[in-house]
This record gives structure tokens, C-alpha cells and sequence, in this order.
């Protein structure tokens, strides 16, 4: 019988292929963001100042009018890593929970959320104004994942003991740390590996059914 109540989950190269779901978005435009990205690394400008240089590359990039319907149709190329959807119904089958706590974009951590019946997904929303052009409203922020768990874990009443958080990079250490169990997936970042209490080599989230629920 195992402790674990609540396994939070990041997104983007954890339980979908895509490493991010807004790089994802640069390749389809063919273009990069790699200066706002190391400034953001560096904690020169914010999540909401970072997401909008993004909007405005791909609407600098895009032939047509950019809003949620299209960004959307983009995302929805990305799919599952291998495993992800039996690792999920056998955690909820022992009677655990499943939440996404991600940086990437809602609508994405939706879809799989209820197509996968998980809890709950929390994500950044991309949505047309009133207008019909596309604007950003951050609610995970990728460097404030920690207080984020710790508002999740006192909403759902959960202890550290009883939790169990899955991550692939440097910003999920943050969810490592609040959990009984961390794992890191899909990853070579020895930052990540030597903070985890477990570290999955295959790319098969199968693998790790067993050690959630004997943990």
C-alpha cells in the first residue's frame, strides 16, 4: 500500500513529447526567442513580459491574423510521451490524484487534463481580447512553481509525505522539493537527477507505475 495521495506532474517533456509547448510554436513560425530566454534565465524581465515578446515574434512571423484558434490548431500537433495515459489511469485506478502544474499553456493542459480525467491543470492561459488579438495571463509562473505546490498541497489537504512530483527540468526542482517522492524523467540534467529520489532512464512512464505505488 503505497503513501502517495497526489502526484503532481509538470508538462512539457514529462508527459507530452514537445520540451516546450511554446518552442513548439517558435518552430512552426521558424523562429527562435533564445536572447528573451536567457534575459528571462536571468531574471531581467517577468513571465508576462516574456510571454508577450513571444506573441508579438509570431505575429511578426505569420502571414495571417495570430489568435487562440490558431495557436491552438499548433498545440494540438503535440503528443503524449509513451506511457503517459496508462501511468495516469493506473495511479487513479489506487485511488491517487493527478494534477498538472506547468509553464506552458493552458489550453494544452486542459485538454490532456480531461481527456485523461486528472484533477486539476495549472497552466498560463492564451486568449483573444475583446478585440480578437491574443494576450497572455500568466498563472504558473516557471519560476515561482514552488509556492504554487505549496497553495495546491493546503488546497487539497495533502502532506509532503504524501506527495509524489515529476519533472524533467531545473525549474521543477521546486516540486522535488515539496514532495515525499521526486522523480526526473526525460532528462540528462545532472541538476535535476541528483535532486530527484528517482531518476527514470526509458523514455516509458510505464516504468513508473510500480514505483509510485510501492513507494
Amino acid at each position: 500500500m503505497t503513501k502517495i495521495k497526489l502526484v503532481v506532474f509538470d508538462m512539457d517533456g514529462t508527459l507530452l513529447q514537445a520540451r516546450s509547448c511554446w518552442n513548439h510554436i517558435h518552430q512552426h513560425f521558424g523562429i527562435d526567442n533564445k536572447e528573451m530566454l536567457k534575459m528571462y534565465m536571468e531574471h531581467k524581465i517577468n513571465d508576462q513580459e516574456f510571454a508577450e515578446s513571444d506573441i508579438q515574434l509570431w505575429e511578426q512571423s505569420s502571414d495571417v491574423h495570430i489568435n487562440e484558434a490558431y495557436i491552438n490548431s499548433i498545440l494540438d500537433e503535440i503528443k503524449p510521451i509513451d506511457g503517459a495515459e496508462d501511468l495516469i489511469q493506473s495511479l487513479h485506478l489506487k485511488g491517487i490524484q493527478t494534477v498538472i502544474l506547468s509553464g506552458g499553456i493552458k489550453y494544452l493542459a486542459v485538454k490532456w487534463a480531461e481527456k485523461w480525467n486528472m484533477k486539476e491543470a495549472i497552466a498560463n492561459h492564451l486568449i483573444d481580447d475583446e478585440n480578437g488579438n491574443l494576450q497572455v495571463v500568466i498563472e504558473s509562473s516557471g519560476h515561482a512553481k514552488g509556492p504554487i505546490m505549496d497553495a495546491l498541497l493546503e488546497r487539497l489537504n495533502v502532506s509532503k509525505d504524501e506527495v509524489a512530483a515529476v519533472g524533467d527540468t531545473v525549474v521543477d526542482i521546486p516540486l522535488f522539493e515539496r514532495a515525499g517522492l521526486g522523480i526526473a524523467v526525460n532528462t540528462n540534467d545532472q541538476r535535476v537527477i541528483d535532486e530527484a529520489d528517482y531518476h527514470l532512464k526509458e523514455k516509458n512512464l510505464r516504468k513508473l507505475i510500480s514505483i509510485i505505488t510501492s513507494w
